[in-house]
């Protein structure tokens, strides 16, 4: 690695103070976890293993149900929990590490014990809150939170097993769309120096792993739902259980000749969930999906792609399909567009299909 970019050996001993020496620490990653956080997390949990002496177990809350996710998780070699499922007591205090996100970014469950000493995250935020004694390691400039916990392995001299690399180098990949999208140069690397380490048999399994017929029949629903006008396309679903499709989706169709801008809107119960992709340098959809969902929801994410969701609170029908017509014509306004001649006649068909 380039000596430039390495981790200064303080960065470790900062760490090390932020943690409660002896205390078992929970390492959390996002709701519904993706190959970066899961990645991250496992390479943390080495980390804390083998360099600090400190045990430590990984939880998250959220299904994970995309195929190559599924597949990720099924070659992990340290244990992990659902958040649900661990037994914590209530009057004591549980140290967290939060990797892929943060306590204020509204997309993580933490249990009502824990105290969050160190967060580990690459995504943008407007102000971060400031939480006394927290170690924070914040970089919207790296391509994936993997890349970090690359820099704190090879600082640490710890070993990266063969398992670890493999995962590691896919989670690169896959957050950076194989090293296209918002990487840096710490990204490649990263990946150039795991992937000598890692078993390609790992990363070919976990790449095409098989696919529910469930998710071709959302693939149909979403292409059949498609919309295009001027050099953005977008779509729906409707009762979807998971939200990781709509990033599937929304990144097969910026695949789209001449398009430059997607995104997917999927009914889960509760919340229309949003993800956002964009070929543009300097799109800002972070900032575009945060002002389109307001105070009705949450959002965040990076330059060229994000992801958030806007409260339904219980509505149906009409009521519910008028709501996801105004964030889609949100959406557009905030990319710079005037959506009116693009929507009107998505609701007179919403109107029709409901009544």
């Amino acid at each position: 690695m380039d000596e430039a970019n390495q981790l200064p050996p303080s960065r470790l001993e900062q760490l090390r103070t932020a943690l409660a020496p002896g205390r078992r620490v929970l390492i959390v990653p996002h709701d519904f976890p993706d190959p970066d956080a899961l990645a991250a997390a496992a390479a943390f949990h080495l980390l804390l293993d083998k360099h600090f002496g400190i045990q430590s177990q990984i939880a998250f809350s959220g299904e994970v149900s995309r195929a190559e996710n599924k597949e990720l998780l099924r070659s992990l070699r340290c244990r992990w929990h659902r958040m649900a499922e661990l037994r914590l007591r209530r009057d004591a205090t549980h140290d967290c590490i939060l990797v892929d996100t943060a306590p204020w970014s509204r997309n993580v469950t933490l249990p009502p014990s824990a105290k969050v000493c160190a967060v580990i995250d690459h995504h943008e935020y407007r102000t971060p809150s400031a939480i006394d004694g927290l170690y924070a390691d914040i970089r919207h400039e790296s391509g994936a939170t993997t890349t970090i916990a690359h820099e704190y392995l090879r600082a640490a001299g710890v070993d990266i097993p063969r398992w670890l690399a493999s995962v590691m180098a896919y989670a690169i990949a896959s957050e950076t769309q194989d090293l296209s999208r918002e990487v840096s140069r710490v990204d490649v690397g990263a990946y150039l120096d795991l992937v000598p380490l890692a078993d390609l048999r790992v990363i070919g399994r976990i790449r095409h792993a098989p696919l529910s017929r469930e998710y071709y029949v959302h693939l149909q629903e979403a292409l059949a739902r498609a919309r295009v006008w001027h050099d953005v396309v977008w779509t729906h679903l409707t009762d979807v259980a998971q939200p990781e499709i709509a990033a599937e989706v929304a990144d097969l169709l910026l695949r789209m000749d001449g398009v430059r801008w997607s995104f997917c809107i999927a009914e889960l119960p509760g919340r229309l969930f949003i993800s956002m992709r964009s070929r543009r340098r300097g799109a800002h959809c972070s900032r575009i999906l945060r002002a389109a969902v307001g105070r009705q929801g949450v959002a965040g994410g990076h330059d060229q792609m994000a992801a958030g969701y806007l409260a339904t609170d219980g509505l149906a029908g009409l009521e519910l399909e008028e709501r996801r017509l105004a964030l889609v014509r949100q959406m557009l306004r905030r990319m710079g567009y005037r959506p009116s001649t693009a929507t009107e006649s998505l609701d007179e068909q919403a109107r029709r299909l409901v009544e």
